[in-house]
């Protein structure tokens, strides 16, 4: 099985038919990660991809990266009870949590009083602070400039860095830098009548700028709020950044290389 990083959905906001909201997995020799878990996605999931799922993340508690988080809960506890999964976000996620429970869980069912508390074994992620799962896999993190706390990615085996949602940032091109996937969000295509260092998104432009500054050799474009922007977006990208780029959709594929790990010195 090679490693790769799969496209279960891209859509910002709400999903469209055969297009979920955030949702991408990360597909590895050791089982797979579900970063992000928007509505729509669980039902993209294939069943020997779910059961190979050894954590979940989600980077903040906009709807379309969680919403599905109680779908997924439901999945895994009926009607038969599995094993409950590792869940990784920033501490704000939490509260989420706890509303969802109260909110959706069944009294008169013991594994379904509490959904998410009961599927999910949630370690809080301070944004810029490391973690890792099934102490195989490590990723850093960074505080991004969103509404909500959110982190972007970077996976140090896989070298991918995964920006979530949030503003352009000298921050986040550091964080990006020499990275060899970039999957960004590109939510607008252009600037106009939009306040975008307050609403934390980014245009085709501010994309291509940060591929451009990271030196990557893949820029895969995701989170568009409107599909049609696909094309223009695409076209302004390659434009100013000139490398490989790719627009996201729901069933992509992108081949990852683990990176060689360093050899100590002589003694």
């Amino acid at each position: 099985m090679n490693n790769t990083l799969k496209i279960i959905g891209c859509r910002a906001g709400s999903p469209l038919h055969a297009a979920p909201a955030s949702g991408y997995l990360l597909k590895t020799t050791k089982g797979n990660i579900l970063i992000e878990c928007g509505p729509g996605v669980v039902v993209n999931l294939e069943n020997e991809e779910v059961e190979k799922v050894i954590g979940v993340v989600a980077t903040h508690r906009h709807a379309d990266h969680c919403l599905d988080l109680m779908a997924l809960a439901y999945r895994l506890l009926f009607p038969v009870l599995l094993r409950p999964l590792p869940l990784y976000g920033p501490p704000s996620l939490r509260e989420t949590i706890s509303l969802y429970d109260s909110t959706f869980g069944i009294p008169s069912l013991p594994a379904l009083k509490k959904p998410l508390s009961t599927a999910f074994d949630f370690t809080p992620v301070p944004p810029g602070a490391p973690f890792a799962i099934a102490e195989s896999w490590t990723f850093d993190t960074l505080a991004t400039k969103h509404p909500v706390e959110t982190f972007a990615l970077r996976s140090r085996e896989f070298n991918f860095v995964y920006t979530s949602d949030g503003a352009c940032t000298d921050e986040l091109h550091v964080f990006c830098k020499n990275c060899g996937v970039l999957l960004s969000e590109v939510t607008y295509p252009d600037e106009e009548g939009r306040d975008l260092n307050e609403h934390g998104h980014m245009t085709a432009a501010h994309c291509a700028d940060l591929a451009k500054f990271s030196g990557t050799s893949t820029l895969v474009a995701t989170h568009l709020s409107d599909p049609a922007d696909g094309e223009r977006s695409m076209r302004t990208i390659r434009r100013l950044f000139g490398g490989d780029a790719i627009l996201a959709y729901p069933g992509l594929e992108i081949p990852l290389v683990p990176r060689e790990k360093e050899l100590p010195e002589p003694l």
